[in-house]
């Protein structure tokens, strides 16, 4: 009878060390502790459709140096202008789709080279009505 109670109150310590072995080692399984604290983001192009009364799906888009940002308009106009600083190449920071042919995309210009994560507010207008989409692009030193 006691050779039972010391099996059984042996187990309990081993089986709990066990579980907190086992959850504690599979939250690090494939994190490079070099890279610990620090996040990667997918290079390429993007695209972003105008949602009237919301701005665009997705909110958030980062983009690396020469990538491009599409906007598809869903069937709205839109004007998109950057206020302060514009993460595209070239300097008309502002464009939109031509109401002739709302339906077609917008494609930016290539995206800039930027030495450290960055993102850019912006205004867009849809259909005449400014809607608050404050952000749309980072920037990063890396290469693809």
């Amino acid at each position: 009878m006691h050779i039972s109670r010391l099996r059984c109150g042996l187990a309990i310590p081993y089986v709990l060390t066990f579980t907190l072995y086992v959850a504690v080692c599979g939250c690090d399984r494939g994190i490079d502790s070099a890279r610990r604290g620090k996040d990667s983001f997918a290079c390429g192009d993007q695209t972003v459709t105008v949602v009237l009364g919301d701005g665009t799906r997705p909110k958030d888009v980062y983009l690396c140096q020469g990538d491009k940002l599409t906007w598809k308009p869903d069937g709205h106009t839109f004007l998109v202008t950057f206020p302060n600083k514009y993460p595209f190449e070239g300097s008309p920071m502002a464009f939109q789709n031509d109401p002739q042919n709302f339906k077609n995309p917008v494609v930016s210009p290539s995206a800039k080279h930027i030495a450290s994560l960055a993102v850019y507010h912006y205004t867009i207008t849809i259909d005449g009505k400014e809607v608050v989409d404050p952000q749309v692009v980072g920037g990063g030193a890396h290469s693809n």
